[in-house]
């Protein structure tokens, strides 16, 4: 069997890395991981969610989905200030809560007839 010919995947100590060059790299690798890992929780779960970054050189660098200032107006509660895909998500959310509701009550009204039919 031929040796590996790399060390493979090790473990990163947690401290800071002095390079400057090897820092700028390195964040721009691990905020990429970031906004990867918030995009699958958005497809998996469905979760409205922002990510906001400031670089080492202080730039502000954000993602959030559906956008990220409707998830922070969401968060500060100033509904008079959300954009309009939140109005439009919120307004599709409760015409499906409404439509669960309704398809809940038929189910409801049909158990409770079978019953009736069972029991009488």
């Amino acid at each position: 069997m031929a040796a590996k010919k790399t060390k493979g995947r090790q473990k990163v100590e947690m401290k800071r890395i002095d390079n400057q060059d090897d820092r700028s790299i390195t964040f721009s690798r691990r905020r990429s991981g970031i906004y990867k890992k918030a995009s699958e929780l958005v497809v998996l779960t469905g979760a409205e969610i922002t990510v906001i970054v400031f670089s080492p050189s202080g730039n502000p660098l954000s993602c959030g989905h559906p956008s990220v200032e409707s998830v922070i107006n969401r968060f500060l509660e100033d509904p008079s200030s959300m954009d309009s895909t939140y109005h439009v998500v919120e307004a599709r959310r409760r015409m499906r809560i409404e439509e669960l509701a309704r398809n809940m009550m038929k189910c409801n009204v049909n158990w409770t007839r079978r019953r009736k039919r069972a029991t009488g």
